[in-house]
């Protein structure tokens, strides 16, 4: 899955701009289904019309000859991209989304290589959709280089999971938590409201 080249030194947690990734990795990196990237990379679309325009990636020359090979793309191509394209990514209206997000959209996170057997859950290190993340970079290097991976869960499955710290897991839990009280509140509100207006409509009924 990954690039065989080694860095070492000054790239230890962060990749130079020359080292090359496959398209698995390279959406991951730029917070998009492979699916999107896929496209992303076409110079035409079927109907033989033009495509993106400067929204092409572009993959590494001669990365791959036919549909099975690995498709493989600079790092610095990644970084440039993301840095003009910066609108909310499907992940971050997933999460936007509330309650059904929460519990239904699958997103990336990063794991421990290999997971302990501890009441059948995998452990996580944190999410690898967050752009922001100032250990992002740190972990895509850890993660290209097989010292970890991710996996694909949605947040209400990565809260029930266990993590390699506490306070990942309580910033992730917490959203949850609050997701979850808004919710209760909105139900309460409205059976009140039911309430009110079963009564107001037979005033002889008796509570």
């Amino acid at each position: 899955m990954v690039h065989p080249d080694e860095f070492k030194g000054p790239e230890a947690d962060a990749l130079p701009d020359t080292a090359t990734v496959p398209a698995e990795l390279a959406a991951l990196y730029l917070c998009m289904p492979p699916a999107q990237l896929a496209d992303l990379r076409k110079s035409k679309r079927p109907d033989g019309r033009a495509g993106n325009g400067a929204s092409i990636i572009k993959p590494v020359e001669g990365g791959a000859a036919g549909p099975k090979d690995v498709v493989l793309y600079k790092l610095g191509t990644l970084r440039e991209f993301a840095k003009s394209h910066t609108a909310p990514t499907a992940f971050d209206t997933a999460l936007d989304s509330g309650l059904p997000g929460w519990v239904s959209a699958k997103l990336p996170f990063f794991a421990e290589r290999e997971p302990r057997i501890k009441r059948g859950r995998r452990v996580l290190i944190g999410g690898a959709w967050d752009r922001a993340d100032p250990l992002r970079e740190k972990r895509f290097a850890d993660l290209a280089k097989g010292r970890i991976r991710f996996t694909s869960l949605t947040c209400a499955e990565a809260a029930a999971s266990l993590w390699a710290d506490v306070a990942s897991h309580s910033a992730l839990g917490e959203k949850g938590l609050a997701l979850l009280r808004r919710e209760t509140e909105a139900i309460e509100a409205a059976l009140a409201a039911t309430a009110q207006l079963a009564a107001a409509s037979n005033p002889d009924a008796v509570a």
